[in-house]
């Protein structure tokens, strides 16, 4: 992988959009990657799907500098990469986080995400790689915020409604998006056993979609998430991981051997799934 790539994970609502960006989280830390998370969603899901507290925010970055005019002449007094530098939380797991929360005062969020297209267009090149989990449908793309991205992996769950939706994110972000290298991919998520691949790939060519992989439907997912362990532990063998690794694979965001060494050691392993059920 070369580059300091920037990846988006899109999708209408509800399709396990957050999942995604928790398991993709999780195998770029496999592959030793130095990983810049921004969770873009308003609702903040990611941080607790990863595990971490909720930190200080753009939402609360923008407030300050409102409300407060002293915070405002301190911000206009040095770059804002240093006052966007300052809310990035980094913790002992490996990644750094940037949380766009929400707007506390009246007001629409253009403020809010033009600090975080700021954000994106003056630290990612400090790592090796920027995964961007955005708000559910199109306001985010609409708005023109994420600009920079390489990578645009849409979600959709087994519903013909949700490659509406990621038609409709892939449509606009070509249109916004600096890059004329950007690369769009559907995943399929929770298909179950008997789903037919070929069928969702019919649909997904009638929306100009390109499937690059298909997620089964995951019990643990929904065990972790009822229990409030953070995703980011799932078992390296959990259906979801490992379809994940595949993708990324596919992508060349990981190397099937950057991920064999490090794929052995898990908080909560294979064999302690079932004492979940008790």
């Amino acid at each position: 992988m070369s580059g300091m790539p920037v990846i988006a994970v899109g999708g209408k609502g509800g399709v396990g959009k957050t999942a995604v960006s928790a398991v993709t989280t999780k195998l770029l830390l496999k592959a030793r990657r130095s990983l810049l998370v921004i969770d873009a969603d308003p609702a903040s899901s990611l941080v607790y799907a990863l595990g971490e507290d909720l930190p200080q925010t753009i939402g609360n970055l923008r407030e300050r500098i409102i409300e407060i005019p002293e915070e405002k002449r301190k911000v206009n007094r040095r770059p804002i990469r240093e006052a966007v530098q300052d809310i990035i939380s980094r913790n002992q797991k490996g990644f750094s986080l940037l949380v766009m929360g929400q707007a506390e005062g009246p007001g629409c969020f253009c403020g809010l995400n033009d600090l975080l297209r700021y954000g994106i267009e003056l630290v990612s090149d400090d790592y090796d790689a920027t995964l961007i989990d955005c708000e559910a449908g199109i306001e985010q793309v609409n708005r023109r915020c994420i600009q920079e991205i390489d990578q645009l992996l849409l979600v959709a769950d087994t519903s013909l409604r949700c490659m509406e939706t990621a038609s409709r994110v892939q449509e606009l972000a070509r249109k916004y998006c600096k890059k004329d290298t950007l690369k769009a991919h559907l995943i399929v998520n929770r298909l179950n056993c008997d789903g037919d691949k070929e069928h969702f790939q019919r649909h997904a060519a009638t929306y100009g979609l390109d499937i690059i992989g298909f997620v089964p439907e995951d019990p643990n997912v929904q065990r972790f998430n009822t229990r409030g362990i953070p995703l980011l532990e799932l078992p390296d063998d959990s259906p979801m991981v490992s379809a994940m690794a595949e993708i990324l694979g596919r992508l060349q965001m990981v190397k099937e051997g950057e991920l064999r060494g490090n794929m052995d050691s898990n908080p909560y392993p294979a064999n302690t799934i079932s004492q979940f059920n008790k």
